[in-house]
């Protein structure tokens, strides 16, 4: 069975980050863009990766971008940090999505919009520490542990899915104590993110966020980000929106800068 013990166990097993990433991101943090780029130009993967993810068209570059140089100049040190970081999400991605409706094309698509839209509301909230930018890598990264989490025990799911209807939240919590966002900072505390990121996780989905919990404004356009992304039909399908479930606390002031945000 699940056990919050298997958690634990199955996130020491994730790898290291690699010296390539690690490297890049050196550079990248030193504002080196040039020497970034030398860096992953030496691991054909990664360059391959880095083109596949500028190119979708949520990133709006009307001609293809492959040479690496020019990669890392049109994304800026922002966003080139998110990418690399989201290509470690490479060493832990199942070949094939079993237990959720899913498939890495997908997933690379809902990277990309996290990523470009997450940039869109720090940028709105004039905030630019390179943890909060970074940290948007940790929630798909949680989906694919739950993914390999339940496939170990892809029988009694898919017997508790059929005849109790229980959501796949509902499963997780009931089988470890654990909510996906308590995987999401056993994750952030093994890839070494801040104190103030495992907090700002760990408020996500409380029930006793109010206008006095610091970063207020930054959860409430997280939740609003991810009930966004999570709410549309490829997503539904899969049933990861199963573990998005917000209270419906947002004021027409916030839905309306958001989604001016999205619009834009």
């Amino acid at each position: 069975m699940l056990t919050s013990s298997t958690i634990q166990r199955y996130i020491s097993t994730i790898p290291p980050i690699p010296k390539v990433i690690k490297s890049c991101l050196a550079y990248l943090d030193a504002s080196d863009m040039v020497q970034a780029a030398n860096v992953a130009s030496e691991d054909k993967v990664f360059v391959f990766y880095l083109a596949s993810i500028v190119n979708k068209p949520i990133f709006g570059f009307r001609d293809e971008i492959k040479n690496i140089n020019q990669i890392f100049g049109v994304l800026g040190l922002s966003r080139a940090r998110q990418i690399v970081y989201g290509y470690y999400l490479l060493l832990i991605l199942p070949k094939k999505w079993e237990v959720f409706n899913f498939s890495n094309r997908k997933f690379q698509d809902l990277q990309s919009n996290l990523i470009v839209n997450w940039n869109k509301i720090l940028n709105f909230l004039n905030i630019n520490d390179k943890d909060s930018r970074q940290f948007i890598s940790l929630i798909p990264a949680s989906l694919i542990v739950c993914e390999m989490l339940f496939r170990d025990i892809i029988e009694t799911v898919q017997l508790l899915r059929s005849s109790k209807q229980i959501s796949f939240d509902e499963l997780l919590y009931k089988m470890s104590d654990y909510t996906l966002f308590d995987v999401t900072i056993k994750i952030a505390k093994k890839w070494e993110f801040s104190e103030d990121v495992q907090n700002l996780i760990s408020q996500i989905s409380s029930k006793k966020l109010t206008k006095e919990t610091n970063s207020f404004r930054v959860i409430i356009f997280l939740r609003l980000l991810l009930s966004y992304e999570m709410s549309k039909p490829y997503i539904i399908k899969s049933g990861l929106n199963d573990f998005f479930n917000f209270p419906l606390d947002f004021n027409e002031k916030d839905i309306a800068d958001f989604y001016k945000l999205m619009d834009d």
